[in-house]
Parts: structure tokens; C-alpha cells; sequence
């Protein structure tokens, strides 16, 4: 990930971590989060799996999603998503004190716990899976055993770092911070959204179409922030550095997120919430398998 002169990197994130830890009110936002990702992220779908519970699976499959070769190298990329967003807190503290973090780390957790518990909608109503490779190393092997793989529509992931580099571009603004620091720290988080996006899609954790749902949620968790205009420029910077793609794929890639993302935003325009136009959107994809 890109970093300048000022630069989150250097924070360590179980520093930041025990100092959430050590207050009240932070400590439970912490733990208020920790629950609804077990209840809302782990035990939803292990409980599908293990049949205790009966949602529909639906195939999300692109026929872009091919054109995307796997790159199990990408995996530091991919798991580092909890870590982007918490080092920043840790940098928060460092130049405005705790009182700041803590204030700003209660109220990521609050949004981050939002969009986890709004995704489980989605999810209770159509769980969703791509094709992954048989890919049983190292770290892939966590991944494998620890997510059965069914909730790809909406990506959290993608939900994540898009709420992060948004919402810390705000806290840098607010608590004062401009010139080289405020261009530095956001060019970083940008693209470190920017690239953890993109290694859902090389380590076939997702598929081109987790991307627009996930996008589209969030132009409704955090309309103030990510607007449309705000998910123009983030599309247009997927895949524009990618080697690994043949010349042309990344341009049908962020023609295809674009268009799902514009009809996901027409569609749910008369929606009181971003649910149901997601929802409506797996349903077509459940009749194109049936």
C-alpha cells in the first residue's frame, strides 16, 4: 500500500487495541462489534451450513470473475482489511491524545457494527457463494475452515474499506489535519481500499458482482460520504494498475461494477433502506440458476 511522509503503517495494532480495552465506553463498543460479527458473520452462516438453519445459497458468478487470475501472493493484502482500519485510530491518538481515539473508535465501531447487522438482512434473506479454488495453504486454509463461504452479496470487505478511508477522511478534517499530512494519510487509506477491493476478486474470495452491492450499501449507510460521485472516482481506480489482467479486462471490469451499481441505485431509489434492492438483485440471479 502506498504511504507518504505521514503514514498510518507505523502504528501497532494491538497497542490500539488495549487502549479500547482499558476504557468502559469503548470496551463495549468493542465487544458490542465482536457480537454481532459471531452472531451476524460466523454463526449465520455456520448455522446454514451445519443445517440447522434453511437459507437459499444463490451463485453469484460473473463470467468477468474468469478473466481474474487467482493469486494466492495477494493473500497479506486481503487479511490485512482489520488492521487498515484500525491503525488509523492508533494515529489518531498519536497527534490528538486519547480522548480523540477513544471518541473516534466508538464511533467507527458503532458504523462497522451497522454494517454488519444491516448485511445480515441480505444474508437471512439470500445467502450467497462463488466457485474458489481447492486451495488448501497456509493461510488459505484458515480462510477455508473458518468461512463456509455464503455470504459474498454484499462483500463486507468491500464495505469495510469503503467506509474507512470515507469516515477517517473526515476525522483527519475535523480534528484539523491538512497540507502534505491530510494528502499523504488519504492517498494511503485510498488505496489500500482500493487494493484490498481488488484482492477480493485474486484470491476468489468474491466476485465482480459482491463489488456494486457492496458500493451501493454504503451510498446509503454513509450517503453523506459516499456519494455518487465519491463511487465514480473509487471504480475508477480498480484494476487500473494490474498486471496481472489481460489489456482490456479491467476496463469490462469497472463497466460492469458501474452499470450494477447505477441499477442497483435506480432501482432502490423508492426503498426506505438499501436492503431490499440488493435483495431483489440476488433473486434475479437465483432465476438465472434455476
Amino acid at each position: 500500500m502506498i504511504s507518504g511522509t505521514h503514514t498510518t503503517r507505523r502504528v501497532r495494532v494491538s497497542a490500539v487495541v488495549l487502549q479500547a480495552l482499558r476504557h468502559r465506553d469503548s470496551c463495549r463498543a468493542v465487544c458490542g462489534y465482536l457480537g454481532t460479527v459471531l452472531k451476524d458473520f460466523f454463526w449465520l452462516q455456520f448455522a446454514v451450513k451445519w443445517r440447522l438453519k434453511k437459507v437459499p445459497v444463490v451463485n453469484v458468478d460473473h463470467p468477468l470473475d474468469d478473466e481474474v487470475p487467482f493469486a494466492p501472493d495477494k493473500i497479506g493484502v486481503y487479511l490485512d482489511f482489520v488492521a487498515y482500519w484500525i491503525r488509523p485510530l492508533g494515529y489518531i491518538g498519536r497527534r490528538f491524545g486519547d480522548a480523540a481515539q477513544r471518541r473516534y473508535a466508538i464511533e467507527f465501531l458503532g458504523l462497522i457494527d451497522r454494517c454488519y447487522r444491516e448485511a445480515a438482512h441480505v444474508y437471512r434473506f439470500r445467502m450467497s457463494t462463488t466457485r474458489r479454488p481447492r486451495y488448501h495453504r497456509g493461510r488459505f486454509l484458515v480462510i477455508q475452515l473458518l468461512d463456509p463461504h455464503y455470504l459474498c452479496v454484499p462483500s463486507l470487505h468491500v464495505m469495510i474499506v469503503v467506509l474507512a478511508y470515507t469516515f477517517y477522511r473526515r476525522a483527519f478534517t475535523e480534528l484539523g489535519v491538512t497540507g502534505a499530512e491530510a494528502a499523504d494519510l488519504d492517498r494511503e487509506l485510498f488505496e489500500g481500499a482500493v487494493q484490498i477491493t481488488e484482492t477480493v476478486l485474486y484470491i476468489k474470495q468474491h466476485s465482480v458482482n459482491c463489488i456494486p452491492a457492496a458500493l451501493y450499501a454504503m451510498s446509503r449507510i454513509t450517503a453523506d460520504q459516499v456519494t455518487a460521485s465519491e463511487v465514480d472516482v473509487f471504480i475508477d481506480r480498480l484494476f487500473v494498475d494490474a498486471p496481472l489482467l489481460a489489456e482490456g479486462t479491467g476496463d469490462r471490469i469497472r463497466a460492469a461494477i458501474r452499470e450494477a451499481f447505477g441499477r442497483l441505485t435506480a432501482e432502490g431509489r423508492a426503498d426506505a433502506d438499501w436492503p431490499p434492492a440488493v435483495q431483489r438483485f440476488l433473486l434475479t440471479h437465483q432465476e438465472a440458476d434455476a
